[in-house]
């Protein structure tokens, strides 16, 4: 595979210099993608266990949140379905002079361990069959299914797994989903971002659990 890419202007993030390439098979950084980095709070704690605050981003893409976490001095886990986005994570991570672990996978699947932070941009554009563009990458990290819930259905139904006790979650969400209950079975949720764009809002959401 080339990896490549095509070089972009420089990002600058909380102060943060992040040098990031594109490639056409891979999601770029977008309004959403900023917003969520422009929300998050990584890398300013210590993990559960004393060391580095330990982050898993689940779709990756470019890989652009997952430096900048690694980057603010957390240890950085990030999957991706898509290959090119893991190779292209990857090349980013170096060119940026920083570590993060790429994994292709789908969502959690084979993840077993327990992260502070987990972060999710999900594919959000309700989308019926007429929708579908049958560009295989393209489709998979904007089709949100029937009503754009159906990716952020499966982790809220994962996440817990995932984080630890005293661990955050932060989801991505449009307005074109409608209502999106991130407030339950456990856990609770209030919004840290947003940002109104033609079509539609964007907010993000932090999400902890009820008991902490």
């Amino acid at each position: 595979m080339n990896i490549r890419g095509v070089p972009m202007p420089d990002y600058v993030i909380k102060g943060r210099n992040l040098k990031i390439r594109e490639m056409e098979q891979v999601y770029p950084p977008s309004d959403d993608t900023l917003l969520m980095l422009n929300s998050i709070e990584v890398g300013k704690r210590r993990g559960e266990h004393g060391g580095p605050e330990r982050v898993l981003e689940i779709g990756t893409g470019s890989g652009i949140i997952g430096i900048y976490c690694a980057k603010m001095g957390a240890s950085v886990v990030c999957t991706d379905i898509n290959p090119w986005a893991v190779r292209l994570a990857r090349s980013n991570a170096a060119r940026n002079r920083v570590s993060i672990e790429a994994i292709r996978t789908d969502m959690f699947r084979g993840l077993n361990s327990r992260f502070d932070v987990v972060i999710f941009n999900p594919p959000y554009l309700p989308t019926g069959k007429e929708d579908v563009t049958g560009d295989r990458w393209l489709d998979a990290s904007v089709n949100g299914g029937r009503d754009g819930k159906e990716f952020i259905r499966q982790f809220m139904n994962t996440v817990g797994s995932h984080f630890e006790d005293t661990g955050r979650a932060y989801i991505l969400v449009s307005s074109l989903a409608g209502k999106v209950d991130l407030g339950r079975d456990g856990f609770e949720s209030r919004a840290v971002g947003s940002v109104h764009l033609n079509f539609h809002d964007l907010a993000v959401h932090e999400i902890k659990r009820s008991h902490f």
